[in-house]
């Protein structure tokens, strides 16, 4: 009974957790947002588990999960909520299943990423270190000099970014041809990008298919990489996470159509919404993103805590992985905060919320100095951990993975609020930020309740490899019962109002309706 109360306690973290994650990567988006949400799933998961096993590893699944979440950054969905906001069900219906889609890719591919740190061996996973800290180099100098966008402006390609994964496929086969210990990471990471390559041309370039003209084609790419990604996982008979991933397609998914039905119906004023005032103007873009990430949590946290978790044998821990959790460390906190709140200052900036100089120096170079301090404090703390002398940080697995998740959440909540205090005075804005405030409230209640024992060894481990691993009947009646879900849902939507909502667009110019201004 307790350990049914823990694992409960533990799934609901990990829905709060991504709720609260994916609310505050709405105020920063694209790549850099999502690893916040993505790295508090892995660490809740992590924390929730009861196993030692993975408390050791908990720097390695944060970074896991910020790594698998940010993939799907890449892809665009403002305008398919578009579609969805229409008053014509074929639009509708195809806004929902296009919505389907991203979400499922975007979990799809996070699971099974994450799923990767608790089934592959360290030594593997430590080959990882190099070829990711190069990449990210040269990811920094293509943004930094402008390069990037000087090419991707001369050649668009439907607006994707082509550019990534082109400089993932020539790292890989940089660091192959340099390090011969660095190989067997390097071929993932071609197989990735040379699965978005394919992806992209097959769906977009030869079979001409646009998901959101003439937005980004993205999508396409993504496909790719994650039919890659399956492939690799089959290969090195990884089928534990290979289950991971296709419960994630259908979590994420119904996660992404269920948050934007709230929105619909919050848009349309459906119902009570309609009835009381006091439920107007809440920002129900907002409370769609929450509820993205807490579908997503519950979901996916579900699957870990009650499916692997309890049956998967433990993983070789053969090797340290010392530099890979140092360099987990560096990109969970300077880096990943370093991109996402660097944004505030830019935005404060953009508005005139803060003056353009100060003692006849740029305002820029005062955030720059405040900045570079608290990005050197953390890269020594890191320093010093690893080097085993900051007496700051516990002395065990689990009270490090506690520290490590509260600090991600509320460095990354306070920073959001931060960004939105000169609009506070907004009530919709303001009730947002007091949720993201509550829910990371909780969050740390349960992260500080939490005893830290562990449950010990499953029963039966089974090895990663077994044909036991199998998406079962459950997953083929939930997956054939999805068409009805996504018509049963268009069909509510477009009854809830009679005229298309603000910011509605058309896929189909056959449509009878007419976006909205």
């Amino acid at each position: 009974m307790r350990q049914r109360f823990h694992t409960t306690a533990g799934i609901l973290l990990a829905g709060l957790a991504m709720s609260v994650g994916w609310g505050i990567r709405g105020d920063y988006g694209h790549e850099a947002g999502a690893m916040i949400p993505g790295a508090l799933l892995g660490l809740a998961i992590c924390l929730a588990s009861g196993r030692e096993d993975w408390w050791r590893r908990a720097s390695i699944l944060g970074l896991c999960g910020a790594i698998g979440w940010a993939f799907g950054g890449q892809m665009s969905y403002g305008r398919i909520i578009g579609y969805t906001a229409s008053s014509s069900l074929l639009d509708v219906s195809y806004g929902y299943a296009c919505l389907f889609a991203i979400g499922g890719l975007w979990a799809g591919v996070g699971s099974a990423i994450l799923a990767m740190g608790v089934t592959q061996p360290t030594s593997y996973l430590e080959r990882f270190t190099r070829p990711l800290v190069v990449l990210g180099i040269i990811w920094a100098i293509l943004a930094l000099s402008g390069l990037a966008g000087r090419l991707t402006d001369r050649w668009s390609l439907n607006d994707t970014d082509w550019v990534g994964a082109l400089s993932a496929l020539f790292v890989a086969g940089t660091c192959a041809l340099l390090f011969r210990s660095d190989r067997s990471a390097c071929g993932l990471i071609a197989v990735l990008a040379l699965g978005w390559w394919a992806g992209y041309l097959l769906l977009t370039g030869l079979l001409d298919l646009h998901m959101t003209p003439p937005r980004s084609d993205n999508w396409a790419g993504s496909v790719g990489l994650f039919v890659a990604l399956i492939l690799y996982l089959l290969k090195r008979h990884d089928r534990a996470a290979v289950v991971a991933a296709g419960w994630g397609v259908l979590i994420g998914g119904i996660g992404f159509v269920f948050g934007d039905f709230v929105n619909m119906l919050g848009r349309a004023q459906w119902g009570p919404i309609g009835r009381y005032e006091i439920l107007h103007g809440l920002d129900y873009w907002k409370w769609m993103e929450q509820s993205f990430g807490l579908i997503m949590g519950l979901g996916v946290g579900a699957v870990f805590l009650l499916h692997i978790g309890p049956k998967i044998a433990r993983p070789s821990d053969d090797a340290p992985a010392r530099r890979l959790r140092m360099m987990s460390l560096v990109l969970l906190l300077p880096v990943m905060m370093w991109l996402n709140l660097s944004k505030n200052a830019a935005n404060w900036l953009k508005n005139n919320h803060i003056p353009d100089d100060l003692l006849g120096i740029a305002s820029t170079w005062w955030l720059l100095i405040v900045g570079g301090l608290l990005f050197a404090a953390f890269l020594v703390a890191i320093i010093r951990h690893d080097r085993g002398r900051l007496a700051l940080v516990p002395a065990n697995d689990f009270g490090r993975a506690q520290w490590l998740f509260l600090l991600i959440l509320w460095i990354a909540t306070i920073g959001a609020s931060m960004q939105a205090l000169p609009n506070m005075s907004s009530r919709g804005v303001f009730l947002v930020h007091v949720s993201f405030w509550i829910t990371a409230g909780l969050c740390s209640l349960i992260v500080l309740a939490a005893r830290g024992q562990p449950t010990g060894e499953p029963a039966d481990p089974r090895p990663v490899s077994t044909n036991s691993w199998r998406l079962g009947w459950a997953f083929r009646i939930v997956l054939c019962l999805v068409p009805v879900l996504l018509f049963a849902l268009a069909a509510m939507t477009v009854a809830s109002h009679e005229e298309p909502l603000s910011g509605s667009q058309l896929r189909f110019p056959s449509s009878s309706a007419t976006p909205s201004p």
